[in-house]
């Protein structure tokens, strides 16, 4: 039974996606990849279709030895990627997405739904088309160029990391490509043609810098983007102090006294927001009294609000980048279940279909974003934020 209910959907959900109606990809709500390297078993598998989480199906299948797993991973690719081009209204006005989704996982319906929920807000006439290519492999980003390129596509949001990025050194044809998910500080390309979205974590850290004393410590959980943010900080005060979180059961004791007191240190939280508010409340527990707590963007979450003390966020400041005024766009990126106020991914990449929508697509429109591209990279301004009982609130 089961199975025929899936069948079902799945034939339904096919059909929407031969209409160009991607609202039925359903989003993640992660704000950062699912780097979990473990194998999504049959079962795993089943729940992610049960909840309708097919691009999540996709970039975590693998062979199973299931023949109607295997079918419905046939027909999902098929559907999302190969659009019926008689439904679709003809149009000149043509964008083009390459998710590599087997990397990127959680950002893939981050990327295509805040890429469709600003055309709606702005009721844009233009042909969306998403290109699923697995990883990362330089042939096949650079194949699926080519053939984006000859399907008469102009504009491309690519969802690459620095390694997809590398495949672009050398890139030198006159499609225009956004790339959301990197920095140009992180990438080395002179073509023009190629515009990056991420958010400045240098940028961030260097304003957050501004609020310490001379005695500062980092947490740090191990993580590939939290030993990034280290690095970053040891670059601007080589005597910072990291004190490496690990492990399920955590002996605070011994983790606060590691390196040193930390009385009087200001305290850069480069952990996830769970660890964050953990370890937070453990220091107020262990008398401990720092000069202030700081955080880059990966805390800026409402979440933070409830599952931290009022007392232990009054010393507690987050940078953030995100500045999104628009109420219609804001309600629509929920209709996806995405915040794009706290969502930094969904903003860049709204900003980046903004960028291609109006200077280019119809520039008859208006930009709904303060943000400017310099030196093809969008420029953030960096707001510092203090959580006051229900709500943040940017510090004067």
């Amino acid at each position: 039974m089961k199975k025929i209910l899936l069948i079902l959907s799945l034939c339904f959900c096919c059909l929407l996606a031969k209409e160009q109606k991607l609202v039925d990809i359903p989003p993640s709500e992660n704000f950062y990849p699912n780097l979990n390297t473990q194998e999504c078993s049959i079962n795993c598998l089943f729940e992610l279709l049960e909840s309708r989480l097919y691009l999540s199906f996709l970039s975590e299948f693998t062979d199973q030895k299931d023949q109607f797993l295997s079918n419905v991973y046939a027909k999902l690719l098929n559907s999302i990627t190969d659009f019926d081009q008689a439904v679709q209204k003809i149009t000149a006005v043509k964008m083009a997405i390459i998710i590599p989704e087997k990397t990127v996982k959680s950002y893939s319906n981050i990327i295509v739904n805040s890429s469709i929920a600003y055309l709606l807000r702005q009721r844009a006439d233009i042909k969306v088309k998403v290109f699923l290519i697995g990883t990362e492999n330089e042939n096949k980003i650079r194949q699926t160029l080519d053939l984006i390129e000859n399907q008469g596509y102009q504009y491309v949001i690519a969802a690459l990391t620095l390694k997809g990025a590398s495949a672009l050194k050398d890139y030198s044809k006159n499609m225009k490509i956004f790339i959301p998910t990197l920095h140009k500080n992180f990438a080395s390309n002179p073509n023009q043609n190629i515009i990056f979205g991420s958010i400045d974590y240098d940028a961030q850290i260097a304003t957050l810098l501004e609020k310490t004393n001379s005695n500062i410590a980092v947490f740090s959980d191990n993580s590939t983007l939290s030993n990034n943010l280290n690095s970053r900080i040891l670059e601007k005060n080589r005597d910072a102090k990291i004190y490496k979180i690990g492990g399920d059961k955590l002996n605070f004791s011994k983790l606060f006294n590691s390196q040193g007191s930390l009385n009087h240190t200001s305290i850069f939280f480069n952990t996830p927001l769970v660890k964050t508010a953990l370890t937070s409340s453990q220091l107020r527990v262990h008398d401990i009294y720092p000069y202030v707590l700081l955080s880059t963007q990966i805390n800026y979450n409402p979440a933070f609000l409830s599952l931290t003390q009022e007392a232990d966020r009054k010393k507690f400041i987050i940078a953030n980048s995100i500045n999104n005024h628009d109420d219609n766009l804001s309600y629509l990126n929920e209709i996806f279940n995405q915040n794009i106020d706290y969502n930094w991914v969904a903003y860049a990449t709204s900003i980046g279909t903004d960028y291609f929508y109006t200077n280019f697509l119809n520039q008859n429109s208006k930009s709904i974003f303060d943000e400017r591209i310099e030196n093809s990279q969008v420029i953030y301004k960096v707001r510092l934020m203090q959580g006051i009982k229900a709500s943040f609130e940017e510090l004067k």
